[in-house]
């Protein structure tokens, strides 16, 4: 199950001296994290209008690239998972910054819509799932057991901190200039991070000859002897037994649908928000308010995962993105409004981190990136089609209160799943 080159640097014993390597690769993929969100999801509002203005197209057929984003990349996860646990973590991330690089590139050049949603499907979507959520994921659990929770949290900062940056970044290029050179920017950016991940990129720490969490043989030995499960000891498993695996789909399932908050209510806070009276300006800033509190969550929870039983900090995300949507319900005015974004990023953030650690628990480190692949494709249709469902029942109820009433019953469906999940022990 590993490469050739796993193998033969596994054998080296001069990493074992080194300085512990996991942090370095939690910031390689909090890096992965930033690019591939800030150039695949992130900035795509920015491009809508002018996109469609240049093509002639309707803005809605190009509002459907982030969704095609999701389904590629959902698509591409179940290989992806496998070559990943196989040892192939430089490969895939150096590929895939190279595909993305070379797609946008290509993109800021096309003369056609075909051209432009060949080059956006093949090879950014494609270059993406290379390189993003899964595979940095991935490496972060390779590299910490006990620890993960933390790790994983700091990781996915990466992809908060772009939902920012990215389309700051491409207005500003923009209206200095036009959307084409904004993509080609962002396309040259991209490209300038592959040698960072080919040069530094390792996929597992037994590689170089070290350990999870920087433990040593001694100390690992002493942590086995008292543990009753050692989750990591779990052997590979092939795609389908995990398949055949119930836990694969409580969990999978169970976070796609707490999941679906934030697909659902980025497509209809503004829109909300306008009904209240508030002006787009002030709506959105429901989203700067979420900023700093989903940080926050992501390391503070992620953080607690790794100390404190995890069901009640998946219990505690349930519960603040419950409240987020009843608070919604109530037509609040615009100092609720705010201070409810602040606490919808405390419930969000901490979910990134949470799910990792839940898969990591259940399924083991060599079983990490094959499980998580085909979970999403498990949790993606959900995704898809409660972000579809929520545009159709507004459209046909004109109610928010329904929508959000539906939202509020999925995160309960979620959370009633996750709690039917066996976790097994973590080591001590």
């Amino acid at each position: 199950m590993t490469s050739d080159a796993h193998e033969t640097r596994a054998l080296d014993p001069v990493g074992a001296d080194r300085a512990f390597l996991g942090w370095p690769m939690v910031g390689l993929a909090f890096l992965a994290q930033f690019v591939a969100t800030g150039v695949t999801f992130a900035a795509i509002g920015n491009f809508i209008l002018p996109v469609s203005e240049e093509f002639g197209v309707a803005q809605t057929t190009i509002g459907i690239a982030p969704g095609l984003a999701i389904g590629m990349m959902g698509l591409m996860g179940v290989f992806v998972g496998r070559w990943l646990d196989r040892g192939l973590a430089r490969r895939l991330m150096s590929a895939g910054v190279v595909l993305t690089g070379v797609g946008l590139l290509g993109l800021s050049q096309a003369a056609t819509i075909t051209q432009a949603a060949l080059c956006w499907i093949l090879l950014v979507c494609t270059g993406g799932a290379l390189f993003g959520a899964l595979p940095s994921m991935t490496l972060v659990a390779n590299w910490f057991e006990r620890r993960r929770g933390l790790a994983l949290g700091v990781a996915v900062a990466g992809a908060t901190l772009a939902s920012w940056a990215g389309p700051a970044a491409a207005q500003l290029i923009m209206d200095l200039h036009d959307w084409r050179t904004a993509v080609a920017s962002l396309g040259a950016l991209t490209l300038a991070m592959a040698p960072i991940f080919g040069l530094f990129v390792i996929g597992r720490p037994e590689e170089v000859g070290q350990r999870p969490d920087g433990l040593g043989v001694e100390q690992e030995s002493a942590a086995d002897a008292t543990s009753e499960a050692l989750v990591d000891e779990l052997p590979p498993r092939e795609a389908g037994e995990l398949l055949r695996d119930p836990q694969l789909y409580l969990v999978a399932v169970g976070f796609g649908l707490v999941l679906t908050s934030p697909i659902v209510l980025v497509g209809l806070l503004v829109p909300f928000g306008k009904t209240l009276g508030f002006s787009q300006q002030e709506a959105t800033f429901f989203f700067l308010a979420m900023m700093p509190f989903s940080l926050a969550g992501k390391i503070l929870i992620g953080g607690l995962a790794d100390v404190a039983p995890l069901k009640p900090s998946i219990a505690l995300v349930v519960i603040v993105n419950l409240l987020v949507w009843g608070l919604l319900s109530l037509e609040p005015g615009y100092a609720i409004f705010v201070a409810t974004g602040a606490l919808y990023g405390v419930g969000i953030g901490g979910a990134a981190p949470l799910q990792g650690v839940l898969m990591g628990r259940c399924f083991g480190r060599l079983n990490f990136g094959k499980a998580s692949g085909l979970g999403g494709i498990l949790a993606i249709p959900l995704l898809v089609a409660a972000q579809i469902g929520s545009q159709l029942m507004l459209g046909a109820s004109g109610s928010y209160g329904a929508t959000f009433a539906v939202q509020a019953g999925l995160l309960v469906l979620g959370g009633a799943m996750l709690a039917l999940v066996r976790i097994p022990a973590a080591r001590a």
